[in-house]
């Protein structure tokens, strides 16, 4: 619903418009690459590494670690500059304490983590093979341009819409045994 609202803004602001040529044959490979990269990497990061920083780390430590390893290994944008490389990274953060915060509010259960980080990944792929960018935006506030889409975790927007989600996570932890 928030990254509808997020892309009706691009819409209404006139910085997108669809696509007259759709290649539906993506559609596959967009669920695939969506539900691939959501389970893998949250297999990675929220599970095995969590639980592994657990062990040694109170669970706040282990909450911070994975988050800034989950920001830090996602690559550095060479094309763009440094102040839209801080706030990927940024967006990035948060979305690995969200995530996380997530896992914990629903545990054992990892699915509502694995759906919410698929859903942006299917999101990006399937906005990009149906939408096309218009001229300048205002890249700062709604998201960096990658591979022709908007990716919405690296712009103001993206950044504000997940401290919220994290604050509402905080507000509801759960005691993680």
């Amino acid at each position: 619903m928030i990254i509808l609202f997020w892309c009706l803004l691009l819409i209404f602001g006139k910085f997108l418009r669809f696509k007259s040529d759709i290649d539906y044959s993506l559609l596959f490979d967009i669920l695939f690459t969506a539900i691939f990269v959501g389970v893998a990497e949250e297999l990675l990061f929220r599970v095995w590494l969590f639980e592994e920083l657990k062990l040694f780390l109170s669970v706040n430590k282990a909450l911070f670690i994975q988050s800034i390893l989950f920001s830090v290994l996602h690559p550095y944008n060479y094309g763009e500059s440094f102040t839209v490389n801080i706030l990927i990274k940024i967006g990035l953060f948060l979305l690995g304490i969200y995530l996380n915060l997530l896992r914990i509010n629903n545990y054992p259960n990892i699915f509502p983590s694995i759906a919410f980080h698929g859903g942006i990944v299917g999101y990006i792929f399937l906005a990009k093979s149906i939408f096309r960018v218009q001229g300048n935006y205002p890249y700062l506030i709604y998201g960096n341009q990658y591979d022709n889409f908007i990716n919405p975790v690296s712009g103001l927007i993206g950044i504000f819409i997940l401290f919220i989600l994290n604050i509402y996570q905080i507000k509801t932890w759960k005691k993680f045994s």
